[in-house]
């Protein structure tokens, strides 16, 4: 299946009417998208450029507070993150990588989409997610590069490392299940939480060996990297076709809502970020039904202004 630009373009947009929508959406399902990649090239100039946010109009306070974005991703599509993800990516690796054929596999919609690998390794991508890889995978080592949320199932292969590239982290894994965030956190950390086996987690500056019920935050620059346990059922809550939130921060709880949802979240009052939420959500429920169920919670307000909610205090 091939597709116009043009279509593309409208689709990030919100401009498609929906017939043109669910085109895209078959679209964007196949395993290779020419199309988008060559329409990724033609954008990351555009996706290079400072992101500045769109103020939104709200009362006049006697107390102006600092506002909250939550995520590099807060005011741009979600076309132009995974642009600039991709290109990213590809700018730190070798000049031999870079002459390589890639793939690159886009979740475009809410539901969990499931990638196996040509080495038996299973991917399951969370809504919006994305990885890519390139033409010679499995030939000497396996190499993936990560965007999104990701459940990783690996096969083992001696001698063939696996290797998750997410950012400057890289988290290495032989025979193991794990899975990784780089979009549920309010500060932008990126999140490795081990289900069995071993994993290496390494950057600049560091490297650790995780064990299964640990979970690494990472958050570039910030050293060391912080160590905790996690609870399994809140961390793979996507896969189970759950939301759920086990003692979250508000301001975690709003950057984990903006990834699943692809929705701007601003917090007008920073006073409401730290405090602490607790509840479990069908994946069916809409956005404005769980932002209803914490203010009531909370107490907070929030209203929707052009594409963005705005939570405040009453």
């Amino acid at each position: 299946m091939k597709i116009d630009k043009n279509i593309l373009a409208k689709y990030f947009k919100g401009e498609c009417s929906e017939e043109e929508a669910a085109f895209v959406d078959a679209y964007l399902q196949q395993e290779t998208t020419p199309e988008m990649d060559a329409y990724l090239a033609t954008t990351w100039e555009a996706a290079q450029a400072p992101v500045i946010p769109t103020p939104v109009a709200t009362p006049v306070k006697t107390v102006k507070l600092h506002r909250v974005w939550f995520g590099a991703a807060a005011a741009i599509l979600a076309l132009v993150s995974v642009c600039a993800w991709l290109w990213q990516s590809k700018r730190t690796m070798p000049e031999h990588a870079l002459a390589l054929q890639w793939d690159t596999i886009y979740n475009a919609s809410r539901n969990i989409r499931l990638v196996s690998m040509p080495d038996g390794s299973k991917v399951w991508l969370s809504a919006h997610a994305a990885v890519a890889y390139t033409a010679n995978y499995n030939d000497t080592t396996r190499e993936l590069w990560l965007q999104g949320e990701a459940y990783f199932d690996v096969a083992q292969q001696a001698g063939k490392p696996f290797r998750v590239h997410t950012h400057d982290l890289v988290t290495t894994a032989l025979g193991t299940a794990f899975n990784i965030a780089t979009t549920n956190r309010a500060d932008s950390s990126i999140a490795v939480s081990l289900l069995s086996g071993k994993v290496s987690v390494s950057a600049d500056g560091f490297s650790h060996i995780l064990q299964p019920g640990e979970m690494l935050l990472y958050k570039k620059g910030v050293l060391p990297a912080s160590i905790t346990r996690f609870n399994a059922a809140e961390i793979l809550d996507w896969k189970n076709g759950k939301l759920i939130f086990d003692n979250t921060t508000l301001e975690d709880a709003f950057a984990k809502l903006q990834s699943r949802y692809k929705q701007n979240i601003v917090l007008e009052d920073n006073n409401l970020a730290k405090k602490k939420v607790s509840g479990s959500f069908t994946s069916n429920m809409t956005l404005e039904q769980i932002l209803a169920t914490l203010q009531y919670v909370h107490g907070f307000s929030y209203k929707l202004a052009g594409d963005t909610y705005v939570v405040d205090r009453p």
